[in-house]
């Protein structure tokens, strides 16, 4: 061996490094070779190519998951298979947090299946990852409001989104609060905040709301004439027809309520609901069906004959409206055509008690309780509502009590829904429910103070 030649070990050395360099690069080209074929194969990952699986671009790879998971939950969901639509939506949300229009997918899936607590947790974790995106924003707050939400929906606005009234979302969040100060705090409250928020006199999306802070500070007038114009320049909004129909009728423009009504026809010529408010507009007296009511029904159940809601949507009509015998009839044909009967003799019940008769109210009542679904809180909330009302209209004080007690157990897990309907026993002058219900809520605040 020659004083310049490497030695024996340092061969070995040498020898060993590179084939160790050798065996890794193996091993990361077995690695992203699996990987690449799990996720394009096993996961049906289409959009994932090998370059970013080679690159470890993990969050690049998660979108690329979350956006075939999405379409694929989609899918699923149109397809009827509830199961597959809801795992694969939520994992996208998981792998893509980002993604808000994923998002709001997910919780338009989830609020459709009646998980309306998971469909306000998955919009509000939402607005912390993306807080200003406006299709967010806008559905979180619309959802709080409807569902009785109104105190965290002011919360959000009155801490979270303080500084940001006057930016790029400044009109929808000031519009938000002041719905939600209406709903939670009265009419005067609300007034004051429009005083405030005067811009919003001018925002023409906001223009319902304004017309409901009117309405409820007893500018009626005012109010129906601020949708009128609404309607004008937005014939597409049905639920505006609707509340227009409504306060028509009841400052007693018969004629202008039955115009309303028609237009609403005349824009939805496909739809029910604007039907079931022309009968409803069609009948001028109270707890009685006009001849034209009875004709614009015929013709209703003539055209919508092949669809299964048209029923059930009549007999609600019905029960608010104290048409009895129609409501009768209405559970009586339900009985060969619906599979749940339950809503419609609710229905029939609104009818009786609507007409002061009470005790028959009360009997079905019973009835459906004794066949009412198991672990359906939504519908045994519906159902004590009315026993409630029922019973406070026979001064019977310890079932008006029995029933709210039985309506706070329904209610457990929904605090806000608890709170709603104490509101609303406030409104209807039944104070032995709303007593009862602020003493389970209190009883319910108190451990979470602990």
């Amino acid at each position: 061996m020659t004083p310049n030649s490497p030695s024996p070990r340092r061969l070995n050395v040498r020898r060993l490094a590179i084939g160790g360099s050798v065996g890794l690069v193996l091993i990361y080209l077995l690695f992203v070779s699996a990987g690449y074929l799990w996720l394009r194969h096993a996961l049906h990952n289409e959009r994932i190519g090998l370059v970013d699986v080679a690159l470890c671009r993990w969050k690049e790879v998660r979108r690329t998951m979350a956006a075939e998971q999405f379409a694929a939950g989609k899918k699923a969901w149109e397809a009827k298979d509830y199961q597959a639509a809801y795992l694969a939506l939520t994992s996208g949300v998981r792998n893509d947090p980002l993604n808000a229009a994923g998002r709001l997918l997910t919780a338009n899936f989830l609020g459709a299946a009646g998980a309306v607590n998971l469909e306000v947790t998955l919009l509000e974790e939402g607005l912390s990852h993306t807080p200003d995106d406006p299709q967010l924003l806008e559905q979180t707050l619309a959802l709080l409001t409807a569902t009785g939400r109104d105190a965290r929906a002011l919360e959000l606005l009155r801490k979270q989104y303080a500084t940001k009234l006057t930016g790029t979302n400044g009109l929808l969040l000031r519009r938000s609060e002041l719905l939600a100060t209406l709903n939670a705090e009265g009419a005067t409250a609300a007034r004051q905040l429009l005083e405030k928020y005067s811009d919003l006199k001018r925002h023409h999306p906001a223009t319902p709301v304004v017309a409901q802070v009117l309405w409820e500070s007893q500018d009626r007038l005012a109010a129906i004439d601020l949708l009128s114009g609404f309607l004008q320049s937005q014939p597409g909004a049905y639920s505006v027809y609707a509340q227009q129909a409504d306060w028509q009728a009841s400052m007693g423009m018969k004629i202008e309520a039955r115009k309303t009504a028609e237009r609403a026809c005349a824009q939805f010529p496909s739809e029910l609901a604007p039907r079931i408010l022309l009968i409803a507009t069609a009948s001028p007296n109270e707890f009685e069906i006009s001849q034209r009511s009875q004709q614009e029904i015929a013709t209703y159940l003539k055209d919508f004959a092949d669809r299964p809601e048209a029923i059930p949507l009549l007999a609600s009509l019905a029960g608010r409206n104290g048409w009895v015998n129609l409501a009768h009839t209405l559970y009586a044909v339900g009985a060969d055509r619906q599979p749940n009967l339950a809503m419609l003799a609710l229905s029939y019940s609104d009818a009786l008690a609507r007409t002061a008769h009470l005790n028959e109210a009360r009997q079905i009542l019973a009835q459906i309780e004794l066949q009412a679904p198991d672990g359906n809180s939504s519908f045994m909330s519906t159902l004590r509502q009315r026993q409630i009302v029922v019973a406070a209209a026979l001064n019977d004080h310890d079932g008006t009590r029995e029933f709210a007690r039985r309506l706070a157990a329904a209610l457990r897990n929904d605090p806000d829904g608890l709170e709603v309907c104490r509101r609303r026993f406030i409104q209807l002058k039944i104070p032995d429910a709303a007593a009862e219900l602020a003493s389970t809520t209190s009883a319910a605040k108190s451990p979470a103070r602990k």
